[in-house]
Parts: structure tokens; C-alpha cells; sequence
């Protein structure tokens, strides 16, 4: 009988734990040959809104200066939920979706009352998480300096004879992961022409409202697929790749359709560690 060599054991570990990942070398690594201030800390900022809701309009403004003053850093999901986003006999149109719903049932953020946001999920769960539209500047600010733990890079393939997704996410790790890191892919739509309320205008009832941003679905649940069950060590690059056919019934325009990823530290502090994007079409 031959006894494995802690070699071989460990060798064979690793091939268990890599699965249909592609994991790369080199797996233990001093972070300081790599320098991280050449990488950028993106930053998402989720907006909570709903288009029955008149003050949101004014909110979405703020976003989209914030992402045209920090363009490189700054990356915007809008989320309707709550009363505001819940159709009536007359507007019928539903932004609403299942992701959108458990985000807001778990942050309580149209509990808070919309508009409101979140900036990368920093200072859940002590309620000063949720930021209205005054304060997301600030937030954002505070973590243009910061230096990243990993960084994502996000290709996106679209066929139209089957409607069919595909996206590779390669995520390279800068400082050691924790097991709690889970990877989200959202998609995301702009350009949809529908009813908003805006409380600014009158008659208030804009019918033509551009809503940009639009949480959509996802290529993952809601929180996403645990990426590893093991700490991963600095320059270690770990490769994931989804498929998403999109159902016949939706409406969604693919050339208009956006896919959002992002790591985030779930069953913790929840906070989102690093954030990418990327279009379907990029003409």
C-alpha cells in the first residue's frame, strides 16, 4: 500500500476545490512586488426610487452628475421597490423585480422612505447605510482613496438568435479574500421610455420620462456565488463565466442592456468590494 505524500494530498485538494473555476498562480505571493495604486476603487451607487414617487426625479439628477463628475469610479443602479414602484390600474408598467425586492426588504431602504441610496452598502447594518441625495457625494469621497482588494475585469457576449448572455468575469485578488465573497451580476437597462411622477413639474404626470440605470435581473441571485470556500492569497486570479437566455415575454431592448458585477462581502458587513460594468453593445 503506497501512503500520499502531503504533496500529493494537497495537489489533490486543490483540483477538488478549483471545479469548473479556473484558478491561477501563483497562490502565495508577497503583495508588495504588485503595485495596487496603478488600480482604480470603482464605487456603486444603488438608488432606491419608484416612478409613482414625485421627489425621486430631483435624486436621479444627483446620480447622474455624480457619475459625469467621477466617470471612472462611479457606477449607477437604480432600483424601483417599495409603494412608489407598485403599479395602478392606470400605470401599469412594473419596474419591479425579485432581486429588487430582496435588496429592499433586506436594507430597508423604501421603508426609510425614497429617494434614498447606497454607497457601496457602507454602514450597514447600523442604518447609516441608506443616504439621501445630499449625502452621496460625501460617500463617494470617502472612498476614491481607498486602495482596492481585488479588481474585476468584465467581458460580455450577446447572440440574437437565441437572446443568450454570456459574460467572463476575472477577478485578481490584491489582498488575501475571505470566504464570505460572493459575486453578483445584475443587468441593468437604460433608455426606458415610461410614467414617472416628478413633483417639480406641472402637471406633475410626465408620461415620456427617460429612466435610466433600471435594475432588470440577473446572470446570479441576488447575493451572488460564493467565488471561493478558501482564502485566496494576493495575485492569485480566479476566472467565472455565466449564461443568461433572456425570457421571450421581456421587453428589453439588448442593445440598451448593461450587466453590473460586483464582489461583495456577503454575511458580514455586506459591503461591496470592488464593481464593474460593462455593455452588451458597446456602438
Amino acid at each position: 500500500m503506497i501512503t500520499p505524500t502531503p504533496l500529493l494530498i494537497f495537489f489533490l485538494a486543490m483540483l477538488c476545490l478549483m471545479g469548473c473555476d479556473e484558478i491561477q498562480p501563483p497562490y502565495l505571493e508577497n503583495p508588495k512586488n504588485d503595485d495596487t495604486t496603478k488600480y482604480l476603487q470603482k464605487i456603486l451607487l444603488e438608488e432606491y426610487t419608484g416612478f409613482r414617487c414625485g421627489n425621486c426625479p430631483e435624486a436621479a439628477e444627483v446620480a447622474h452628475s455624480l457619475k459625469e463628475k467621477y466617470p471612472n469610479n462611479v457606477i449607477l443602479l437604480t432600483v424601483h421597490s417599495g409603494p412608489y414602484a407598485k403599479p395602478t390600474a392606470t400605470k401599469t408598467y412594473d419596474f419591479r423585480t425579485t432581486i429588487g425586492e430582496e435588496l429592499d426588504n433586506f436594507f430597508g431602504c423604501s421603508k426609510a422612505g425614497n429617494p434614498n441610496g447606497m454607497v457601496n452598502r457602507i454602514g450597514f447594518p447600523s442604518k447609516s447605510h441608506i443616504l439621501r441625495e445630499g449625502q452621496w457625494e460625501s460617500a463617494i469621497q470617502n472612498l476614491l482613496t481607498n486602495k482596492p482588494k481585488l479588481i474585476i475585469n468584465l467581458t460580455t457576449n450577446f447572440e440574437e438568435t437565441n437572446r443568450k448572455i454570456s459574460a467572463t468575469i476575472v477577478i485578481k485578488f490584491l489582498e488575501r479574500s475571505s470566504p464570505n465573497y460572493h459575486l453578483c451580476l445584475y443587468i441593468v437597462e437604460d433608455s426606458i421610455v415610461q410614467y414617472q411622477r416628478d413633483d417639480r413639474k406641472t402637471p406633475p404626470d410626465i408620461d415620456n420620462y427617460v429612466h435610466n440605470n433600471i435594475l432588470r435581473g440577473g446572470l446570479t441571485s441576488t447575493w451572488g456565488e460564493k467565488i471561493s470556500d478558501i482564502p485566496l492569497e494576493p495575485q492569485t486570479t480566479i476566472t467565472k463565466k455565466y449564461e443568461y437566455l433572456i425570457p421571450s415575454e421581456k421587453d428589453w431592448r439588448p442593445e440598451k442592456l448593461r450587466i453590473i458585477a460586483f464582489v461583495h462581502d456577503k454575511d458580514s458587513s455586506f459591503e461591496i468590494l470592488q464593481v464593474e460594468e460593462s455593455k452588451l453593445f458597446n456602438k
